[in-house]
């Protein structure tokens, strides 16, 4: 009997103590940043000689917005992100611990990303001509596997963890 007892008086105590401190359900994800711009694919453009984070936030008006993180290990990354003026477009940024970055940015309306990397990767399906240039080798593509334009567009924006890109 004093188990139960003592089981009633807890489940009691919890109840009362859930009334008094209201605890959310879950934790409102962060909004992006808002750019001073608009995001199509003429400030994409704007961007390919781009080699530093900072130039990022500078070219969009506004620093980013920490929206995710990654910590695998071929990879992690933190994901900033912007939504463009007026809400045209929206732009994330993942940026390696080793200062590398990629951008994708999706022009308001556009079915396809705009992605780039620090590597000088261009790939825009939306611009006119389309442009599908993969830059440099970057250095989470192990040098044991085969790479060039015809497979870069899985790994444009970072390790394949990182899910982003035209596979």
């Amino acid at each position: 009997m004093p188990i139960r007892t003592a089981l009633v008086r807890l489940s009691l105590a919890l109840t009362i103590l859930a009334s008094i401190c209201s605890v959310p359900a879950f934790a409102e994800a962060p909004r992006p940043a808002t750019a001073t711009v608009e995001f199509t694919p003429a400030f994409a453009s704007s961007l390919r000689e781009v080699r530093r984070f900072e130039d990022i936030e500078a070219a969009a008006g506004a620093p980013g917005v920490e929206i995710g993180r990654g910590e695998e290990s071929d990879g992690p990354h933190v994901v900033y992100g912007w939504t463009g003026a007026g809400g045209k477009g929206s732009m994330r940024a993942f940026l390696f611990r080793s200062g590398d970055f990629s951008i994708v940015v999706r022009p308001e309306g556009a079915a396809e990303d705009i992605v780039l990397n620090s590597f000088g990767a261009f790939v825009c399906p939306t611009c006119s001509p389309p442009v599908n240039a993969c830059g440099r080798r970057p250095w989470w593509v192990p040098h044991d596997v085969h790479w060039d334009n015809f497979d870069c567009g899985c790994t444009l924006a970072g390790p394949q963890s990182v899910r982003v890109g035209r596979c």
